[in-house]
C-alpha cells in the first residue's frame, strides 16, 4: 500500500481502523513496537493499550515521516534486520505496511523473532477483495456467541497462513467492510456467515480492511 493509500485509509476510517486493532491487541504490554510508522499517527494508539511506563518504539526506514512524528522514541530501521534483541518485546503492530516490503516473508519472520513467548504480532491490511455480502445472522447479539465468527469465501486466508508460516500460533482473523465511511466497527464486521435460506450471492469487489493477529 502507497502512502498515499495509506493516507486514505487513516483519515476517513480512522475510527474504524484503532477500535479493529485494539480488538486484536493484548493489553498490558511493557514493550510495543509499531513497524513502519510512518509519521507516527496511530503510535498514541498503541501507547493508549501498552502498561504505565512502557516503552513504546516505533520504527520506519524513512527519515522524513519521522522526521515528521511528534517527540517520541522513534529510529530509523529495516523492516528486514530489525535493530531489537530476540524476545524483547510484548506487542507488535504493523498497519497498512505489510505490501510494502520486498520480502513480506522475511519482515514477518523478523517481527516473529523479536516477539517474547506469548507475545502478540497484530497485521492489518486494506484492498478491493472479492466479497459476498451476506445478511447479519440473526444470533448475532447472542450473549456467550463467539464474535466475530471467521471470516468466510477465504476471505484473509492468505494474511493468516503467512502469520502461521512465519511461526504464529493461535492466528485469528477479522474483517470489516470499508464502506462507507463512518460505520460502527460491529456493523462493518464481515463474518460472511452462511445463512439457511438465504438467496444466493454474486461476489463483488468492496473495500477491506482485513487484521490477523497472532502469539509467538
Amino acid at each position: 500500500m502507497s502512502g498515499a493509500d495509506y493516507a486514505a485509509l487513516h483519515a476517513p476510517h480512522e475510527a474504524l481502523l484503532r477500535a479493529a486493532l485494539e480488538a486484536a491487541s493484548p493489553s498490558g504490554a511493557r514493550v510495543a513496537l509499531d513497524l513502519a510508522c510512518g509519521p507516527g499517527a496511530k503510535t498514541p494508539w498503541l501507547a493508549a493499550l501498552a502498561a504505565p511506563g512502557a516503552l513504546v518504539l516505533g520504527l520506519d526506514r524513512d527519515r522524513g515521516a519521522l522526521r515528521a512524528a511528534l517527540p517520541g522514541c522513534w529510529a530509523v530501521a529495516d523492516a528486514h534486520a530489525l535493530p531489537l534483541r530476540a524476545g524483547s518485546v510484548d506487542l507488535a503492530w504493523c498497519v497498512a505496511a505489510l505490501g510494502l516490503f520486498a520480502d513480506q516473508e522475511l519482515a514477518l519472520a523478523e517481527l516473529r523473532r523479536v516477539l517474547r513467548p506469548g507475545g502478540t504480532l497484530v497485521v492489518a491490511v486494506a484492498g478491493e477483495r472479492w466479497v459476498r455480502l451476506r445478511p447479519p445472522p440473526e444470533e448475532r447479539a447472542a450473549p456467550g456467541l463467539p464474535w466475530p465468527p471467521p471470516p468466510a469465501d477465504g476471505l484473509g486466508e492468505e494474511l493468516g497462513a503467512a502469520l502461521a508460516r512465519a511461526g504464529l500460533r493461535s492466528v485469528g482473523l477479522a474483517a470489516y467492510l470499508l464502506e462507507p465511511a463512518g460505520m460502527a466497527p460491529r456493523d462493518a464486521l464481515l463474518p460472511l456467515v452462511e445463512v439457511v435460506g438465504a438467496e444466493p450471492c454474486e461476489p463483488e469487489p468492496l473495500p477491506v480492511l482485513l487484521v490477523a493477529a497472532g502469539r509467538a
